[in-house]
């Protein structure tokens, strides 16, 4: 190693020292209030298991956010959120101190994005990862006409570009793969918000990150009340829906070099198919990286499955999905023509809608889930982000 490199070796962990001493104090966040043992203050939290929200004392909030890591439990990770007329306490624990209302945010995914947008907080956004992840219109624009920073997602962040931009907190999107990009990010003097939507088990809980976000703006009251009617909604369909004699058996996803990727189906969805009246062939299995599963299994399930829902985001007719792979013709919902899939609302800009703003729509994808599986239930509705896919093997007025 030459003198220049050694220096700088130096410098960087300077960095890191420095930049994690000042995200966080000197006693274990463990000493704060915490879930159901502590005092709640804050917005309760039902459905989300990612993430909890209780009252720190002096007007302070705690924030605890549960990631992924190699073991089940996970790793987790505190926010202090001090109002801005307020001092820090002296003992904030391991917990980062983030002053709030956040004056500026960069955000990962579209749904992300839409949560600013509901919270009346979309003027906050100064960086997205780019157009392959966020959806909106208005994003795309910012972007093309350079007012918006793209700073790359996951392995491809583009470090320079973050700092340059430097949010209040960056959101973060946190999958089941394990990454250090986290505390590259934390060394680096940047503030991540793990964000855990996609990993919640229940419809509501994804949404129910809209307390998440709001707590960062002091939008607590607006972000309950828009959970809360949702919330009703999505609880009404799930009530007229009732318990449903027929549970039409159900696959999702599609072939993908060689294995059969259920992206698109995440742990929430699976527990809505259960609410629309479904059985998930899929639920229970172990899946490996990436929600990858076995070919063999994938496609024996198919062979057997009444309904194939979220197929690969791209393909519109049966012609084009058997195209992909000739074996789909051995599916009795391709044989049948049950096969749905879940791009039929778009933005202008043609990117599907159905994760930037569907997830914030529960009731309405469990309305078209339902009608999909039991059409006499639902026989007037229309479906807003399902379309049935028509074309070779249809058979006319089944799944209509």
């Amino acid at each position: 190693m030459n003198n220049g490199t050694s220096v700088r070796a130096i410098m960087a962990g300077i960095v890191v020292l420095v930049s994690l001493h000042c995200f966080g104090c000197s006693i274990d966040a463990g000493e704060l209030p915490s879930g159901p043992q502590g005092v709640n203050t804050g917005q309760p939290v039902r459905y989300a298991k990612r993430f909890s929200i209780t009252g720190a004392g002096d007007g302070c909030t705690l924030v605890r956010v549960l990631s992924p890591g190699e073991k089940e439990t996970g790793m987790e990770y505190a926010y202090l959120l001090v109002p801005g007329h307020r001092e820090i306490p002296e003992d904030c624990g391991e917990a980062r101190v983030v002053r709030t209302p956040v004056k500026s945010v960069s955000c990962e995914t579209g749904f992300q994005v839409e949560l600013l947008d509901m919270l009346g907080c979309f003027g906050a956004l100064r960086a997205v990862s780019g157009k392959m992840r966020v959806g909106q219109d208005k994003v795309h624009r910012l972007i093309d006409s350079g007012d918006l920073p793209v700073t790359g997602f996951m392995r491809g962040l583009n470090m320079e570009t973050m700092l340059e931009v430097d949010p209040d907190l960056a959101f973060v999107n946190v999958t089941s793969v394990s990454t250090d990009l986290f505390e590259k990010m934390i060394g680096y003097g940047l503030r991540p918000g793990f964000f855990c939507a996609s990993l919640e088990e229940h419809p509501l809980g994804a949404l129910e990150w809209i307390k998440f976000v709001g707590a960062f703006f002091g939008k607590d009251s607006l972000a309950a009340e828009i959970f809360r009617q949702r919330e009703k909604a999505y609880l009404d369909v799930v009530k007229e829906a009732g318990n449903f004699r027929h549970r039409p058996k159900v696959i999702a996803g599609y072939s993908r070099k060689g294995a059969w990727s259920t992206m698109g189906s995440s742990r929430w969805f699976a527990t809505m198919l259960e609410h629309a009246g479904a059985d998930y062939l899929f639920r229970g299995q172990r899946l490996d990286r990436g929600h990858v599963l076995s070919h063999e299994v994938a496609m024996a399930a198919g062979m057997e499955a009444d309904f194939w829902v979220n197929t690969h985001f791209g393909v519109t007719d049966l012609d084009g999905l058997i195209r992909e792979d000739r074996r789909y013709d051995l599916f009795r919902s391709v044989r049948n023509g049950t096969v749905y899939n879940n791009n039929n609302c778009r933005f202008g800009n043609g990117r599907n809608r159905f994760w930037d703003t569907g997830m914030t729509e529960p009731h309405v994808v469990l309305g078209d889930l339902v009608s999909i599986f039991h059409p006499g239930f639902l026989p007037e509705r229309n479906l807003k982000y399902y379309r049935r896919l028509q074309g070779v093997g249809q058979v006319p007025g089944v799944g209509q």
